[in-house]
Protein backbone atom coordinates (compact mmCIF):
# COMPACT_ATOMS: atom_id res chain seq x y z
CA UNK A 1 0.00 0.00 0.00
CA UNK A 2 1.13 3.43 -0.06
CA UNK A 3 0.78 6.23 2.82
CA UNK A 4 2.60 9.09 1.29
CA UNK A 5 1.33 12.00 0.16
CA UNK A 6 2.54 14.73 -1.92
CA UNK A 7 0.97 18.43 -2.59
CA UNK A 8 2.15 22.27 -3.10
CA UNK A 9 1.47 25.08 -0.81
CA UNK A 10 3.15 28.64 -0.74
CA UNK A 11 6.13 29.11 1.62
CA UNK A 12 4.34 31.82 3.31
CA UNK A 13 1.15 29.93 4.05
CA UNK A 14 2.06 28.58 7.53
CA UNK A 15 0.37 27.43 10.51
CA UNK A 16 0.94 25.69 13.63
CA UNK A 17 0.30 21.76 14.29
CA UNK A 18 0.01 21.45 17.85
CA UNK A 19 0.93 17.70 18.35
CA UNK A 20 3.93 18.29 17.08
CA UNK A 21 4.41 21.90 18.35
CA UNK A 22 5.65 23.45 15.14
CA UNK A 23 5.17 25.80 11.93
CA UNK A 24 4.15 23.53 8.78
CA UNK A 25 2.33 24.28 5.28
CA UNK A 26 -1.43 25.05 6.10
CA UNK A 27 -2.50 22.17 3.48
CA UNK A 28 -0.02 20.02 5.32
CA UNK A 29 -2.09 21.13 8.84
CA UNK A 30 -5.54 20.80 7.19
CA UNK A 31 -4.62 17.02 6.40
CA UNK A 32 -3.11 16.21 9.20
CA UNK A 33 -6.00 17.52 11.44
CA UNK A 34 -8.45 15.10 9.00
CA UNK A 35 -6.36 12.13 9.96
CA UNK A 36 -6.47 12.86 13.45
CA UNK A 37 -9.88 13.43 13.62
CA UNK A 38 -10.08 9.98 11.66
CA UNK A 39 -8.27 8.49 14.10
CA UNK A 40 -5.35 7.82 10.95
CA UNK A 41 -2.19 7.44 12.57
CA UNK A 42 0.86 9.35 10.92
CA UNK A 43 4.55 10.23 12.48
CA UNK A 44 6.12 13.32 12.80
CA UNK A 45 9.47 12.32 10.63
CA UNK A 46 7.32 11.79 7.54
CA UNK A 47 6.15 14.68 7.53
CA UNK A 48 8.53 16.90 5.45
CA UNK A 49 8.23 19.65 3.38
CA UNK A 50 10.68 22.64 1.67
CA UNK A 51 13.07 22.58 -0.74
CA UNK A 52 14.41 20.35 -2.07
CA UNK A 53 12.82 17.37 -0.67
CA UNK A 54 14.84 13.81 -0.92
CA UNK A 55 12.31 11.07 -2.18
CA UNK A 56 13.50 7.89 -2.61
CA UNK A 57 17.00 9.41 -2.32
CA UNK A 58 16.78 11.92 -4.74
CA UNK A 59 16.73 15.60 -4.07
CA UNK A 60 13.39 17.19 -5.89
CA UNK A 61 13.33 20.65 -5.96
CA UNK A 62 9.88 22.12 -6.61
CA UNK A 63 10.38 25.52 -6.90
CA UNK A 64 13.61 24.89 -9.26
CA UNK A 65 11.63 22.34 -10.95
CA UNK A 66 14.37 20.24 -10.86
CA UNK A 67 15.79 16.05 -10.13
CA UNK A 68 19.25 15.52 -9.04
CA UNK A 69 21.27 12.82 -6.72
CA UNK A 70 22.51 14.63 -3.56
CA UNK A 71 25.98 14.86 -3.85
CA UNK A 72 27.33 12.47 -1.85
CA UNK A 73 24.52 9.65 -4.15
CA UNK A 74 26.59 11.23 -6.94
CA UNK A 75 30.13 10.67 -6.14
CA UNK A 76 29.12 7.39 -4.70
CA UNK A 77 27.51 6.41 -7.91
CA UNK A 78 30.54 8.25 -10.00
CA UNK A 79 33.09 6.51 -7.89
CA UNK A 80 31.42 2.87 -8.47
CA UNK A 81 30.99 3.46 -11.83
CA UNK A 82 34.87 4.25 -12.16
CA UNK A 83 35.75 1.14 -10.27
CA UNK A 84 33.88 -1.04 -12.50
CA UNK A 85 35.52 0.75 -15.86
CA UNK A 86 38.76 0.43 -14.29
CA UNK A 87 41.01 -2.05 -16.47
CA UNK A 88 42.37 -4.77 -13.93
CA UNK A 89 45.62 -4.23 -11.82
CA UNK A 90 47.57 -6.89 -11.16
CA UNK A 91 45.62 -7.49 -7.51
CA UNK A 92 42.26 -7.55 -9.40
CA UNK A 93 40.58 -10.94 -11.45
CA UNK A 94 38.26 -8.34 -13.59
CA UNK A 95 35.70 -10.79 -12.67
CA UNK A 96 32.75 -9.82 -9.92
CA UNK A 97 29.88 -12.33 -8.30
CA UNK A 98 26.83 -12.01 -9.84
CA UNK A 99 25.50 -10.49 -6.49
CA UNK A 100 27.76 -7.58 -6.80
CA UNK A 101 26.94 -7.64 -10.57
CA UNK A 102 22.72 -7.39 -9.68
CA UNK A 103 24.11 -4.62 -7.27
CA UNK A 104 25.73 -2.50 -9.85
CA UNK A 105 22.24 -2.98 -12.32
CA UNK A 106 19.63 -2.03 -9.32
CA UNK A 107 22.08 1.04 -8.55
CA UNK A 108 22.15 1.91 -11.64
CA UNK A 109 18.40 1.71 -12.26
CA UNK A 110 17.71 4.14 -9.09
CA UNK A 111 19.64 6.79 -10.88
CA UNK A 112 17.82 6.49 -13.94
CA UNK A 113 15.11 8.29 -12.44
CA UNK A 114 17.79 11.49 -12.64
CA UNK A 115 19.58 10.08 -15.68
CA UNK A 116 16.77 8.94 -17.86
CA UNK A 117 19.24 8.75 -21.36
CA UNK A 118 21.71 6.41 -19.58
CA UNK A 119 19.84 3.36 -19.72
CA UNK A 120 22.02 2.17 -22.56
CA UNK A 121 24.78 1.93 -20.19
CA UNK A 122 23.38 -1.48 -19.11
CA UNK A 123 22.42 -2.73 -22.79
CA UNK A 124 25.61 -5.06 -22.01
CA UNK A 125 25.44 -5.89 -18.56
CA UNK A 126 22.41 -7.81 -19.25
CA UNK A 127 23.22 -10.55 -21.69
CA UNK A 128 26.52 -11.10 -19.15
CA UNK A 129 23.90 -12.02 -16.47
CA UNK A 130 21.96 -14.14 -18.46
CA UNK A 131 21.59 -17.87 -16.64
CA UNK A 132 23.74 -16.55 -14.12
CA UNK A 133 22.08 -17.73 -11.10
CA UNK A 134 24.24 -18.58 -8.42
CA UNK A 135 24.71 -14.93 -6.56
CA UNK A 136 28.84 -16.27 -5.65
CA UNK A 137 29.30 -17.09 -9.70
CA UNK A 138 32.09 -14.80 -10.83
CA UNK A 139 31.26 -13.61 -14.03
CA UNK A 140 34.15 -11.73 -16.25
CA UNK A 141 33.99 -7.99 -17.72
CA UNK A 142 34.56 -6.51 -20.80
CA UNK A 143 35.92 -3.60 -22.22
CA UNK A 144 32.42 -2.67 -23.92
CA UNK A 145 30.80 -3.14 -20.86
CA UNK A 146 33.95 -0.68 -19.11
CA UNK A 147 33.37 1.75 -22.15
CA UNK A 148 29.67 1.91 -21.16
CA UNK A 149 30.19 1.96 -17.57
CA UNK A 150 32.83 5.24 -18.04
CA UNK A 151 30.80 7.01 -20.63
CA UNK A 152 27.98 7.06 -17.69
CA UNK A 153 30.01 8.28 -15.66
CA UNK A 154 31.09 11.30 -18.31
CA UNK A 155 27.80 12.03 -18.68
CA UNK A 156 27.14 11.91 -14.79
CA UNK A 157 30.04 14.33 -14.04
CA UNK A 158 28.61 16.70 -16.32
CA UNK A 159 25.11 16.69 -15.61
CA UNK A 160 23.14 18.38 -13.11
CA UNK A 161 20.52 16.59 -13.20
CA UNK A 162 16.91 16.56 -15.00
CA UNK A 163 15.40 20.93 -15.42
CA UNK A 164 11.59 19.52 -16.08
CA UNK A 165 11.18 23.13 -17.39
CA UNK A 166 14.10 22.38 -19.59
CA UNK A 167 13.48 18.89 -20.57
CA UNK A 168 11.71 18.86 -24.48
CA UNK A 169 12.82 15.07 -25.22
CA UNK A 170 11.45 12.48 -22.84
CA UNK A 171 12.83 10.06 -25.14
CA UNK A 172 16.17 8.73 -25.98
Amino acid sequence: YVDDTSGAEFASKVSFYEPYQKLMPSKQVALLRLWDKLGIPHKEKKQVSGSPLTIIGIDVDPNAMTLALSVTARSDLINELRFWGSRPSGRSSGAFPVRRWQSLAGWANWAFNVYPLLRPCLNNVYPKLRGKQAPNQSVWINNVIRDDLNWAADRIENSTGVHLMRSTAWDP
